[in-house]
């Protein structure tokens, strides 16, 4: 059986875009079109939210969890040499916009295996 990456799409584009877009999808739908398999979808506002939220270090705690899951925020801080208090922080941001989770014993997971970024330059 062939394995097919779960991936999550990640976009700059307005509520309001967001918005029409899901009601174009709901209106497709209720008309009994067949629709794809959506992919997962998280929005920012601009190009400059999103790298606020997907820094360097933040994507560096996101590559060590999809490689060694059920990692613990403290184990993770460890292997990366950083400050726990930091990772913590990091873990909580990521967590907000669904790209790691927490089992009921704080072990780690991403939930994707790739991440498609769609960052437009000019707004239309």
């Amino acid at each position: 059986m062939e394995h097919s990456m779960k991936q999550i799409e990640i976009g700059v584009g307005s509520l309001a875009r967001a918005l029409a877009d899901f009601a174009d999808t709901w209106g497709r739908a209720e008309k009994g079109e067949r629709l794809a398999e959506a992919v997962p979808r998280v929005n920012f506002e601009s190009l400059s939210d999103l790298l606020a939220v997907l820094t360097p270090d933040r994507l560096a705690v996101l590559e060590t969890v999809a490689a060694q899951p059920r990692l613990s925020i403290r184990a993770l801080a460890a292997r990366l040499s950083r400050d726990y208090g930091n990772v913590h922080e990091d873990v909580i941001a990521l967590s907000e916009v669904g790209l790691i989770e927490r089992d009921a014993e704080g072990q780690l997971a991403a939930p994707y295996d790739e991440l498609v970024i769609r960052a437009p330059l000019k707004r239309g």
